[in-house]
């Protein structure tokens, strides 16, 4: 199991890297004291604007492709090669979630599973994206996107890729990610979210 366990803790580590903190402090800004006050790449967009959010986008999804990546080539002739891969991407995406570096209080981990269903199922993941996308755009809302998005994950894997491993994991990540949204929840039940459309 030696082999195994390190791929996790490394993963789990790259997932830790606070990668909105990273693309914000050169400007002096910790978007932990602004804005949503959250470690992603929605709220770098709003205090830094578009580019430095997407430079966060694709750091966090990284976090979830590269351990991955590395997985499938080190157990490529493993006999639980699925489970392996994507337990991997479960750690990076916890490492987002709850990072040693920050006293385990991390971001929301949408991007970092975005990374993770690129690498175990891209038709799932593309199908997903325009969920996200059409929520988006009708209610205004990326945290109603981000809800129905990772929602629906669990069950386009099983349509399209097809494999118990993937499934379990999008379903664990799923109900984390509905966790770490629960006040994002609160402020839509009582009309007080912040919409993308508007500059709040």
């Amino acid at each position: 199991m030696g082999k195994e366990c390190l791929i996790f803790v490394l993963a789990y580590l790259l997932g830790s890297i606070p990668t909105a903190l990273l693309v914000a402090k050169p400007f002096g800004i910790d978007p932990r004291e602004h804005g949503s006050r959250n470690l992603g790449a929605t709220n770098v967009a709003r205090l830094l604007g578009k580019k430095w959010g997407l430079i966060t986008l694709l750091g966090d999804m990284g976090k979830g492709i590269l351990p991955m990546l590395l997985a499938l080539h080190l157990f490529r002739d493993h006999p639980s090669r699925d489970w392996l891969v994507a337990l991997t991407g479960l750690s990076a995406f916890l490492g987002h979630l709850f990072p040693l570096y920050l006293k385990f209080r991390g971001g929301k981990g949408v991007a970092t599973a975005t990374g993770v269903f690129l690498v175990l199922c891209p038709k799932a993941l593309l199908v997903a994206l325009v969920a996200f996308i059409l929520a988006v755009k009708f209610s205004g809302f990326v945290s109603v996107g981000s809800l129905l998005a990772s929602a629906l994950m669990p069950g386009l894997i099983y349509l399209f890729c097809p494999n118990k491993a993937y499934e379990t994991v999008a379903l664990i990540m799923a109900v984390l990610i509905w966790i770490k949204h629960r006040e994002n929840i609160r402020r839509l039940l009582r009309g007080e979210e912040k919409s993308w459309k508007k500059k709040n």
